[in-house]
């Protein structure tokens, strides 16, 4: 049963163990929507004792604090299982992945801790069923909780299975170091810099991260980091510009090859000059 209610401020607590941090600039700007047309949506809690404990709604709860408002609109949620907390963490996890544009390491976070929080609600899917044998255990068990617990993640997000499975994948090979360490950073928006530092012992995560962070960071891509962590030289903006020249030029029709020549006649003169590839010709320039 839900009940919809106004809650003071005051009285509502925010949990620390959050999945998405709150982006102010946004609180603001729901702040001035709030002003101007009052809250439409209403944050969730959950009763703890005397107070509230929020589950969904920290940019709404942080807008109202920043309008200076007293109460809130709220709707109170009650867990109908023993297993309370998981149903609590589901609602959030779901209402954000619906309602937020994620960046690609919340986005992973969020379905790894929907599929923990599918797990503790689906012991069966954990345990891969009832089969006994070891060989199964080891190395099916994990396939088929991971399968059924996408296949129930794709019902209720959207998502496809391989796009969910895979972001599990990539959030569950970083190590817990190297996720806080991601938040805040460019990294966090790419999910290819995501699996590309999953791939690497959390050794070399940490020194990646060492690279391409702080006030005058090394390396400007994952890439660039790996290539000077194996001794060599990351490439330029000059050297890609090149690189994809030498790769466009070759692919061009004679016409549109000879258009260039003549747009850079004279440096082709000097050079041919200069380095005299006619030599022995009649040829004046």
């Amino acid at each position: 049963m839900r009940v919809y209610q106004p809650i003071k401020l005051s009285q509502i607590d925010i949990p620390e163990d959050r999945i998405r941090e709150v982006d102010q600039d946004w609180a603001e700007c729901l702040r001035d929507m709030f002003k101007e047309m009052g809250q439409k949506t209403p944050i969730d809690v959950v009763e703890n004792g005397k107070r509230y404990t929020l589950v969904a709604g920290a940019h709404r709860f942080t807008a109202a604090k920043l309008a200076r408002w007293r109460e809130i609109n709220a709707r109170v949620l009650e867990p109908s299982s023993e297993h309370s907390a998981d149903e609590i963490r589901l609602h959030e996890i779901l209402e954000n992945l619906g309602r937020k544009n994620f960046n690609a390491l919340e986005r992973c976070e969020a379905l790894s801790e929907l599929k923990r929080v599918y797990e503790d609600l689906h012991p069966s899917a954990r345990r891969g069923g009832d089969r006994k044998s070891q060989r199964f255990k080891n190395k099916d068990e994990n396939q088929m909780a991971i399968f059924a617990f996408c296949k129930n993640a794709a019902e209720t997000t959207g998502l496809s299975e391989r796009s969910i499975r895979f972001a599990v994948q990539v959030f569950d090979a970083l190590s817990p170091t190297t996720r806080e360490r991601l938040k805040g950073t460019q990294f966090a928006e790419v999910q290819a810099d995501l699996r590309a530092l999953g791939r690497l012992d959390p050794e070399i995560q940490g020194k990646v991260m060492d690279l391409v962070t702080g006030d005058e960071p090394e390396a400007a891509t994952i890439k660039d980091a790996l290539t000077l962590l194996d001794g060599g030289r990351p490439e330029t903006e000059t050297d890609r510009v090149f690189r994809r020249t030498i790769n466009g030029f070759s692919k061009l029709p004679r016409a549109s090859r000879r258009i260039l020549f003549r747009l850079h006649k004279q440096e082709i003169i000097e050079i041919v000059k200069s380095e005299r590839w006619l030599s022995g010709t009649n040829w004046r320039g």
